[in-house]
């Protein structure tokens, strides 16, 4: 599967492109403009696209969905995404190197 997940900025966004069978990623830093989400969904080839929930995460999924991608927005807002709930952080992982 080849997921796309958006970290959405107000000015500027970064896409992690994500082969789920080599676990591979690749990292693009796109400007958060129209024009240039038209040109990474048109070219990424995605079998999902995954954003958090914000300001522009609307215009962005139907802008996904016009190019025929499915489209997941996740709340950042729930328990799960809390920081106090991360078993494994990298500083714990830094520091046991």
């Amino acid at each position: 599967m080849k997921i796309l997940a958006i970290d959405l900025g107000k000015f500027n966004s970064v896409c992690c492109f994500y082969h789920s069978k080599t676990r591979r990623a690749k990292f693009l830093t796109t400007p958060t403009t129209r024009e240039h989400f038209k040109t990474v969904f048109k070219d990424c080839g995605a079998d999902l696209v995954v954003m958090e929930a914000c300001g522009p995460s609307g215009w962005i999924n139907d802008l996904a969905e016009s190019f025929g991608l499915t489209t997941l927005a996740c709340s950042t807002n729930e328990e799960a995404w809390r920081w106090a709930n991360v078993k494994r952080k990298l500083t714990k992982t830094m520091r046991s190197n």
